[in-house]
């Protein structure tokens, strides 16, 4: 060993171990650990090692405690000692959070006071709040219209007493801000001193300084990643409560900027929290950003590294390891506990049309024929079958749609060019209205005549604006992509004006919405109670979520919603439907009960997440050829 001790310090942003010339820590077993373990590379000026960039603190312990072993006891620079005491003085935070979310889950209160709180709780949101206060930095994974805006704005109204909150700062979808607004003055019966920050950067950063003088602060997911550096710099000029609002958004383990930009932004918080009633859709590997984002250091599940080998060798296996360690962080109130009237499925099928039936099973044939030659590389692999996906949806819903760039999921027009049907495809529309399109305006048209409120939903913006023209006299409103956001956009045109409308004016009886657009944190469970699925897709966030738009808390007793499932018969809506049943059932065994909201959201880009479109296209192709021999037989 060394015969002096060797030196550790921090400078210009690289880590240095300087050791004697001659140590034995240079060569043999300790070189592979500190090399290839920890990420060291070895050095000759000074002897020793370096490591570019600031390592986590959780790093610095396990080389410190490995030289200790060895007998190298360190000398360490101040610098180095302030992280270190930082991360144990993190761990026992995080040790205290794990005894006290799991005494107010062994013994949930029936009672708790919150200050200037004007609402009243309802029984199973009272240890909801008992819990998020305990653990200070905590998770709500409760079910869609169970209330966990009203419970982080009491456990807000509590921190605040105790000075440890002077803001609440909600990152979020951009459909979340009025009702984040509208719950506030519920709450506390007064308008909130509310900023949305949005607009130009110059607008931002005019809104950000007057964000000092409010107390709810509402910007986006985008907009926080983009200015991460200046609500970095608010956040520690400012006591906040940082909530992330569907936090499924930053549940990518890689990819993307949203994850690691937030949970580095979270560390300038005073307290964290995150709401989302599906936090893992996918697989366990979605809850890993969300939770770190909550107690980044040490992390809850460890490094993403471990994290990813761990899920890596036997993820049925972990999911009861890893719910066990999440156990103490996380509430959930279930469905069952909201005691809500039951909810009728009606799953309507419907043949293809002639014409619709044709071009179907040719798109059919066409898929089977180059499975055999589908790209390599694995970014042009997504877009094909990406491609392939919305295209057989696209033909057993509306063959118009075929013809028309898909703005939803970025597929170009099919060109089809070499296919019998190419006429058929381009002239569609002349020939006849695909079945699901004719029977959702009848169906629409007889509720409406019932004095009925009716959602609609579909997946393509060429459907809306089709059902549009369709039911022009009933006045439709509209929420889609392309539709400004709010007032700030356009003041006469936006989609709160439209949601509004719906949901207080008996003129505008409908609403025609895509998913992507209008699925979170949307509230019409007072006013609607039938929901029309002209299509679904493979993202069962989408298709679960809009499902508790009109299934909530705050409906009466002897209010019977009703959804009807619009699918063609021996087409892809088959084998989306039981993908969607699939990925809910490995929810349900993650958290142990009956979740029925699951989140599968994506990229605008993406069809699917990554690490579930192997499953998705593989049972496509099992499903066509299964199908397509019946089909040319009939």
């Amino acid at each position: 060993m060394p015969s002096h001790a060797p030196k550790l310090r921090l400078e210009s942003d690289r880590l240095l171990l300087s050791i004697g010339r001659n140590s034995e820590l240079l060569s043999g077993m300790h070189r592979i650990y500190l090399v290839n373990v920890l990420g060291f590379e070895p050095t000759s000026e000074p002897h020793g090692y370096v490591m570019a960039g600031v390592p986590n603190a959780e790093t610095l312990i396990e080389l410190i405690e490995y030289l200790d072993e060895q007998g190298a006891h360190p000398i360490i620079n101040d610098s180095l000692e302030g992280v270190i005491e930082e991360f144990r003085g993190a761990s026992a935070d995080l040790t205290a959070a794990r005894q006290a979310g799991q005494a107010v889950k062994s013994t949930p209160p029936d009672f708790i006071k919150v200050p200037n709180f004007k609402r009243k709780l309802k029984p199973y949101q009272i240890p909801a709040v008992a819990h998020a206060v305990a653990v200070g930095n905590a998770a709500n994974f409760s079910v869609p219209g169970s209330g966990k805006t009203s419970i982080a704005l009491a456990a807000f109204a509590i921190f605040h007493q105790r000075n440890e909150a002077d803001k609440l700062v909600i990152i979020g979808p951009r459909s979340s801000f009025a009702p984040w607004e509208e719950e506030f003055q519920a709450c506390f019966l007064r308008k909130p001193q509310s900023i949305r920050i949005s607009g130009n950067r110059a607008r931002r950063m005019k809104l950000y300084r007057e964000a000092t003088d409010a107390e709810l602060i509402l910007l986006t997911y985008q907009m926080a990643t983009g200015d991460h550096d200046k609500l970095r710099a608010f956040l520690r000029q400012n006591i906040c409560l940082v909530v992330l609002d569907e936090s499924h958004n930053i549940k990518r383990l890689e990819g993307g900027t949203w994850a690691p930009t937030l949970i580095d932004i979270g560390t300038y918080a005073r307290k964290r929290m995150i709401l989302t009633g599906t936090p893992a859709p996918n697989s366990v590997v979605d809850l890993w950003s969300q939770m770190t984002f909550l107690w980044p250091n040490p992390p809850i599940l460890g490094t993403r590294d471990q994290f990813k080998m761990q899920v890596k060798e036997d993820e049925s296996r972990s999911l009861p390891e890893i719910r066990q360690e999440l156990f103490p962080f996380y509430w959930r109130i279930r469905k069952k506990d909201l005691h809500l009237p039951p909810a009728r499925f009606r799953s309507i099928e419907l043949d293809l049309r002639p014409y619709q039936r044709a071009i179907y099973m040719v798109l059919a044939a066409k898929v089977l024929s180059e499975v055999v030659k589908v790209p390599t590389e694995r970014a042009r692999l997504r877009m094909w079958r990406t491609a392939r996906m919305v295209r057989l949806l696209q033909a057993a819903s509306n063959p118009a749609l075929l013809t028309r760039y898909s703005t939803e999921f970025q597929v170009p027009p099919l060109s089809a060019s070499g296919l019998s049907v190419d006429e058929l495809i381009r002239d569609y529309h002349k020939f006849e209205t695909p079945a699901k399109i004719d029977f959702t305006i009848k169906l629409v048209r007889s509720l409406v005549k019932k004095k009925q409120k009716v959602l609609v939903w579909t997946a393509f913006v060429h459907n809306i604006r089709t059902l549009e023209e369709s039911l022009r006299d009933l006045r439709p409103r509209v929420v889609y992509g392309d539709i400004p956001k709010d007032i700030s956009e356009d003041i006469e045109f936006n989609r709160e004006k439209m949601i509004q409308e719906f949901k207080t004016d008996p003129e505008y009886p409908i609403l025609i919405a895509n998913p992507s657009a209008c699925a979170e944190s949307v509230s019409l469970h007072r006013v609607c109670n039938h929901a029309i699925y002209v299509d679904r897709t493979f993202n069962a966030a989408h298709y679960m979520q809009s499902l508790d738009r009109i299934h909530r808390v705050g409906m009466s007793q002897n209010q019977r919603v009703q959804y009807y499932l619009l699918q063609s018969r021996d087409t892809i809506d088959e084998v989306i439907h039981e993908r969607l049943l699939e990925k809910e059932r490995r929810m349900r065994t993650l958290l142990d009960d009956d979740i029925s909201v699951m989140n599968l959201d994506y990229e605008e880009a993406d069809f699917s997440e990554e690490s579930e479109e192997d499953r998705d296209f593989s049972t496509l192709v099992e499903h066509l050829r299964k199908t397509s021999k019946n089909m040319r037989n009939d």
